[in-house]
């Protein structure tokens, strides 16, 4: 099964939830934007853990940063299935040092502080962390988001072709990371979401308000 078939719902988000404070027409070169992905030990939000998880910046004229802002390990609390193992590399002896999701989530939460989050596929890696919060009983409020794969589907690109990979050899980017590596992700994530970022500044939308407009469901 495709990742655009298993996320599918997360698709159908008609904007960005979340809110940020500043004026729409906030050209996206100078929005504060952060990159995340999230490693886990499955694709249910609800029951599934956060074993890593990373947090690339898109600094002030759409430039990814170099390194990582943040690049964690997170211990889950729970056996990881080898079929999460499989993908994702991560396995309980990598996590002999790994703090819990409650002692991670101040630099966790503190990585995205003021940002608008931008991933692929971003519900779901917002979804789990609100229910490891929730779980931990600690205060979240989800950030403003942009999906990449969203905006990818609503510049006309099929939502059956909507993996990472995938899009970013469709629009000539060279991978820079490990796939399904949290900070790989993140950063590659961050890398689509600028290429798409100019092309939305090629058709006159280059703003959080445009981006917002952009923000839509796949066509069916």
């Amino acid at each position: 099964m495709r990742i655009a078939e298993i996320f599918g719902r997360y698709l159908r988000r008609a904007a960005p939830r979340g809110h940020w404070s500043g004026p729409a027409h906030t050209p996206l070169e100078r929005l504060p934007l952060v990159a995340i992905d999230c490693e886990t030990t499955g694709l249910n939000p609800k029951r599934d853990r956060i074993v890593s998880f990373a947090a690339v910046r898109i600094d002030a004229g759409l430039r990814v940063a170099e390194q990582p802002a943040l690049d964690l390990l997170i211990d889950p609390g729970v056996e990881i299935p080898a079929r999460s193992t499989a993908v994702h590399g991560i396995d309980r002896s990598h996590l002999a040092a790994a703090p819990s999701f409650e002692k991670a989530f101040s630099d966790l939460a503190g990585s995205l502080h003021g940002a608008v989050v931008i991933g692929h596929f971003v519900g779901f890696d917002l979804a789990i962390i609100g229910r490891e919060a929730a779980r931990a009983r600690l205060p979240w409020h989800e950030p403003p988001s942009f999906d990449t794969a969203n905006l990818a589907a609503a510049a006309g690109y099929p939502p059956e072709h909507l993996d990472l990979t995938e899009m970013l050899a469709r629009l000539g980017i060279e991978p820079r990371g490990r796939r399904h590596s949290a900070a790989g992700d993140a950063r590659m994530a961050a890398d689509l979401f600028v290429a798409l970022a100019h092309r939305l500044i090629g058709q006159g939308r280059g703003t959080y308000g445009g981006a917002v407009a952009a923000h839509r469901a796949p066509r069916p």
